[in-house]
């Protein structure tokens, strides 16, 4: 019986496609030329099919693994609506390869699927983008999108601008994709640096575009109605008197009586506004930051970064501050490197952490970085001559280390004292590695 002989491509004078392709290339490879698919995806509205690997999409993805390996695994073709192509597409390429561009067209939509999907470290990317590339014009944007996303840091970034960048962040078209609860926590802030003017006109555009996303028609009654208590936010009687006559009666968003009070209130201000409210904004407090050095020289002996080590440093300030953050050693080897940070600070008399204080990061760090910023959620407050233990722990290739530490460091008239970290109950790990003289946390960052 004649056996069939499989010739080999090699064999038949031609050269495979793999044969000059690294790794990365030959993954790359078959997501652009479809070569061994086995998952098919249909994307979008119109159901765009886009086709992919399970083995690779797995690797990379605990959600895709279950979906794909778990005992409810998917077999058919998997419908993604509400994605688009382009931007599932970009994800895909992602997964594969590493690479992306995060930019102003493709930051959300790559935010949901790698939140979706659960890919922090596309989901870090994204947010250290919006992070750095806020502007008046999307500010309000990025605040919608971080409180849909429950993403508190970049939540209390976004709204921090809006309050100190007022007037150009209310003016800019992203003020009506706001919900109704960013809209009150802005426009009801004391520290809202804008004239009262801005406030009532973004008031007036955010209802008329509220209607038209509830399918409501734009009435006075039904822009009323969808401001409920917020219309009690916009200081009416801050508003010029002859800007209050000719710009808001026109709207009817007010009672009659409403507008008598005010109106009363500025001729006479003995006369009750409530429930208006008629004090000035105060505006940002300013804070200067103070990045405080403790270590003075980069050492040349490596630093392990494990999740057996912990590094920690005791301190106290001369005077009530608040603590915006620390600094941490790049790697010692030149590479980009990629750390997972975990950070808390304890009170010292009770070894309790402190509210607030801890945080969880995965950092890229650029090869040759000297150090690089962590922050903490939200600024911390910090008692005069009250002592603070830092703990942290760095997960990712070997760093440097600092050196020549010392104990008092004045920057102005602000005064940090450092002191070695003390054991933390609850801890099996051994005290923290690093102390005043040497080790990890060159520099502590503070709102002053």
């Amino acid at each position: 019986m004649a056996t069939c002989k499989t010739i080999s491509q090699t064999e038949a004078g031609l050269e495979a496609w793999q044969s000059r392709k690294s790794l990365t290339e030959c993954i790359r490879h078959c997501l652009d030329n479809k070569v061994f698919n086995d998952v098919t995806f249909r994307v979008g509205r119109e159901q765009k099919h886009v086709q992919a690997h399970r083995l690779i999409l797995g690797i990379r993805s605990g959600v895709f693994e279950a979906m794909f390996y778990g005992p409810l695994a998917e077999q058919d073709d998997i419908v993604i609506p509400e994605v688009e192509p382009g931007i599932f597409e970009q994800f895909l390429r992602y997964l594969y390869t590493d690479d992306v561009t995060v930019n102003c067209a493709s930051v959300m939509g790559l935010m949901y699927v790698s939140k979706k999907y659960d890919v922090k470290t596309l989901e870090q990317k994204c947010l250290t983008y919006l992070s750095s590339s806020m502007t008046s014009d999307n500010a309000c944007v990025i605040l919608e999108q971080a409180h849909v996303f429950d993403e508190q840091e970049l939540k209390e970034k976004a709204k921090t601008f809006i309050l100190e960048n007022g007037d150009a962040a209310l003016k800019s078209s992203g003020v009506t994709d706001l919900c109704h609860e960013c809209l009150v926590k802005v426009i009801q802030a004391d520290e809202l640096e804008a004239d009262e003017q801005s406030v009532f006109e973004a008031v007036v555009a955010w209802s008329e575009s509220a209607c038209r996303k509830q399918n409501k028609d734009v009435t006075s009654e039904n822009r009323r109605h969808v401001l409920g208590e917020a219309i009690k936010h916009v200081r009416f009687p801050l508003l010029d008197q002859k800007y209050f006559v000719k710009n808001v009666p026109p709207t009817n968003l007010l009672t009659g009586t409403e507008k008598f009070n005010i109106l009363a209130h500025m001729v006479c201000p003995d006369e009750n506004v409530s429930p208006f409210n008629a004090n000035k904004r105060m505006g940002v407090v300013r804070r200067d930051k103070i990045i405080i050095q403790r270590l003075t020289i980069k050492q040349c002996f490596i630093c392990i970064c494990s999740t057996d080590i912990d590094h920690g440093i005791m301190f106290s300030v001369h005077q009530d501050a608040s603590l915006l953050g620390f600094q941490l050693y790049g790697p010692y080897d030149k590479i980009t490197a990629n750390y997972d940070v975990r950070a808390f600070i304890t009170d010292l008399k009770t070894d309790d952490v402190i509210e607030g204080s801890s945080v969880t990061k995965s950092v890229s760090v650029a090869a040759g970085t000297t150090t690089y910023d962590v922050e903490f959620p939200r600024p911390l407050k910090l008692s005069k001559d009250k002592k603070y233990n830092l703990i942290v722990n760095i997960d990712g290739p070997r760093s440097h280390c600092g050196g020549s530490g010392r104990s008092t460091v004045q920057n102005g008239s602000f005064v940090c004292s450092f002191f070695n970290c003390q054991k933390y109950k609850h801890s099996n790990k051994p005290n923290p590695s690093t102390d005043v003289t040497e080790g990890q946390i060159p520099g502590l960052m503070f709102l002053v």
